[in-house]
């Protein structure tokens, strides 16, 4: 009975709680933190070293743990950690439950063959979403190739076990090995496919030297071979530059360097990649669009020391090198050498993917590599600990405890959503205050609260002052500043400008933070440019009725246009060749739509914030309809002439402070 709950774990954790745009419901959540929590309950294993790394190394988790909290005590942004510190070290320990699951060979086989059976599942759920519905590549239901391709890489070497049974169970190993390889490269994920055939040459190298089994490990060398034949395209245009996911991950690589060397000892705090990257991220036109929000910075490593600095990356390498040094030097004495081969394999599978993807908040995965770590645990196992496991009880009870308020708060939450969804502003507003009160220190609960108190005229002094303190909570999350910015803006507050700027900081790209200073400081000499950047970001504000009562200010904005460096000559004569002539325009008046959480890239609930994304549609600046619908010329940054730092000449990049000054002031 007990090897069933691992597959268990994994077939919920993959298929609904841990994935990417599923997992943030409250439904999941709360299943997902009861399954994990309840396990430590049950099973309890030992706490005194639950990764078995010795007397040398059985602190490592416990240090890492404290260096998590330290670095999240000295975070701004000290609530983007509060989850992962909290259950940190429920998936240290996790390994120690799977180990004491599958220590009786009864239970290892009933466990392998259910796992088989759940990754042959979801790899035929991705080809079955891939083949059948047009989905571009495989992806579900992790909601992402890259996150499948890494879960699939983790646990095929122990999918496959099952094949050394005789019988039956020999074709569903061989089945599940074959679904989930194939599905990895259907994907097209360089890190998955990388992943897969550095796990390939790795089998290949660690058999023993008195196995027979020399066809199959020939096919593993030939499917590694296959692999880097598969991507040799995609790495020739990495190499030559032509491919636009390397060059945006190269921004996010980018950033995550200037923020680790602005606070190398630290870092920023666990969690706190979507909430500060974009003071350290310089966007790549043509590449980065404006409004995206960036949830990792696609790379464990860079991720790990830009949140948790210089002793926390440290840490985490000398937890895992120890853990395959222990394991390796026991591979021969063990209970199932077979299985720990299969578990190592998949851990070193799950750290090569790691290096181009730096998803840890997509659940699924790191209770993947949980699994298998527990497994290369069970095979090596040299009979049962004697540590008292009332600690490890005892901890999941105040995780559970500590957690219920932050998941009745993200119930409260979704269901302001879908009144919201349903028209029933008054219910929404209510739910979201609710969600407030249980999670004050949340930034996307006040937020979404100001949005709907806005909706009234009276509400907008109120609104404005909960979007600014949301925004505060938030770091640097440019959404988060706009909407506090444009709401002051209406309320006629003193610090609207400010608020602005550091939106227009934050993502340069954005036409509405400029165009909105602009409005605030019409007045200023920095006005003109303001608006400039607002027409290069989107053309179509040319067509703004704001324009009629100031012809004056037009003049100046279209004068900063034209003399702007380092735009293209080309964009800038189709731009003035469709602005009208100045005068006195007629016609339809219709409101520009800033649109949130729309579209999944740019949704700042789901990647930012991981809740449920919440579509709105605000409109903001009146336009003639008949001028915005001739002005569809794409912006600037879309233009091959344009230089990558064009923006540097915008008012608040040239005025803004430093990644860590518009952090921590």
């Amino acid at each position: 009975m007990y090897g069933f709950f691992p597959p268990l774990l994994l077939a919920l954790f993959g298929a609904w709680c841990g994935t990417f745009a599923w997992g943030p419901s409250w439904q999941a959540s709360a299943a997902g933190t009861l399954a994990l929590l309840g396990s430590l309950l049950w099973i309890a294993p030992s706490w005194r070293d639950p990764l078995r790394l010795g007397s040398t190394g059985r602190l490592l988790p416990w240090a890492l743990w404290i260096a998590a909290a330290a670095s999240a005590w000295a975070s701004p942004v000290p609530r983007a950690g509060w989850v992962a510190l909290i259950l940190l070290p429920a998936f240290l320990v996790l390994p120690g439950v799977v180990e004491r699951c599958w220590r009786r060979e009864q239970d290892r086989r009933w466990g392998l063959r259910a796992l088989a059976v759940t990754v042959a599942g979801v790899a035929l759920w991705a080809l079955i979403d891939w083949l059948a519905l047009g989905s571009p590549r495989p992806a579900m239901p992790l909601g992402h190739h890259n996150l499948l391709a890494a879960w699939l890489v983790i646990l095929l070497p122990l999918a496959v076990l099952p094949a050394r049974e005789p019988g039956p169970w020999r074709f569903l190993g061989l089945a599940a090995g074959g679904l989930a390889a194939g599905t990895v490269l259907a994907s097209r994920s360089l890190a998955g496919c990388a992943a897969l055939g550095v796990a390939a040459l790795l089998a290949f190298g660690l058999r023993t030297g008195r196995s027979r089994r020399w066809r199959g490990w020939l096919a593993l060398l030939a499917a590694a071979l296959l692999l880097s034949l598969v991507q040799l395209p995609r790495v020739l245009r990495i190499v030559s530059g032509a491919d636009t996911s390397a060059q945006a991950r190269g921004a996010y690589l980018a950033a995550g360097v200037r923020g680790f060397q602005a606070r190398p000892l630290l870092g920023w705090g666990p969690g706190a990649v979507p909430w500060t990257a974009a003071a350290f991220l310089a966007p790549v036109p043509r590449v980065n669009p404006w409004g995206e929000s960036v949830g990792e910075l696609h790379s464990l490593p860079v991720q790990l020391g830009y949140e948790l600095g210089a002793t926390g990356l440290l840490l985490v390498a000398g937890l895992v090198v120890l853990f395959f040094v222990r394991r390796i030097a026991e591979r021969e004495e063990g209970r199932d050498p077979a299985l720990l081969l299969g578990g190592l394999l998949g851990l070193g599978g799950g750290a090569v993917a790691a290096l181009g993807s730096g998803a840890v908040a997509v659940t699924a995965l790191p209770l993947a590599a949980a699994v298998a770590a527990g497994a290369a645990l069970a095979g090596s196992g040299r009979g049962k600990g004697r540590s008292s496991r009332l600690p490890v009880r005892i901890y999941a009870l105040a995780a559970l405890a500590a957690l219920a308020p932050l998941e009745l708060a993200r119930w409260h939450y979704d269901r302001g959503r879908i009144a919201d969804g349903e028209a029933r502003a008054r219910e929404a507003e209510m739910e979201l205050a609710a969600a407030a009160r249980l999670d004050p220190r949340f930034p996307l609960y006040p937020m979404r609260l100001a949005l709907l108190r806005a909706r009234r005229l009276e509400e907008r002094g109120p609104a404005a002052a909960l979007a600014r303190r949301a925004a505060e909570l938030g770091g640097a999350t440019p959404a988060l500043w706009l909407v506090a910015g444009v709401l002051g803006y209406a309320a006629d507050t003193p610090w609207a400008g400010a608020a602005l700027e550091k939106a227009c900081a934050l993502d340069p790209l954005d036409p509405f933070p400029p165009f909105y200073a602009m409005l605030v400081g019409r007045a200023e000499s920095d006005a003109a440019a303001a608006g400039a950047q607002g027409l290069l970001n989107e053309p179509g504000l040319a067509a703004a009725v704001f324009w009629e009562r100031h012809p004056d200010l037009r003049t100046g904005a279209l004068a900063a246009v034209r003399g702007w460096p380092g735009v293209d000559d080309g964009w800038k004569q189709a731009f003035f060749a469709a602005v009208p002539p100045p005068g006195v325009p007629s016609g339809p008046i219709s409101q520009t739509v800033l649109r949130i959480d729309t579209e999944e890239r740019e949704s700042t609930s789901l990647t930012a914030f991981r809740r449920r994304p919440w579509p709105t549609e605000w409109g903001l600046i009146q336009v003639r309809a008949e001028v915005w619908n001739r002005l569809h010329i794409p912006p600037a940054a879309a233009s091959k002439g344009t230089s990558p730092r064009f923006y540097a000449a915008a008012p608040c990049r040239r005025r803004s402070l430093s990644g860590q000054a518009l952090l921590t002031h």
